[in-house]
């Protein structure tokens, strides 16, 4: 199951988005001769409102590691 955080937007209506962190976190690629690293995070990710036009929403790498504890 998916886990999603709740970020608002920076827009005039601060609406409440649910953004799904397997959007945010990047695939990892494994092989035999390398060990496995984490899911990397990136520092900063910047996604489009689902309600309005002018807002963005900042999820940052802080906002991913609070949630995954």
């Amino acid at each position: 199951m998916a886990k999603t955080i709740k970020v608002s937007c920076n827009g005039a209506g601060h609406h409440i988005n649910e953004v799904d962190l397997d959007k945010i976190l990047k695939p990892v690629i494994v092989t035999r001769s390398a060990p496995p690293k984490p899911k990397e995070i990136p520092e900063r990710s910047v996604l489009p409102c689902q309600f309005c036009r002018e807002g963005k929403v900042v999820v940052t790498r802080e906002m991913v590691e609070d949630a995954n504890q």
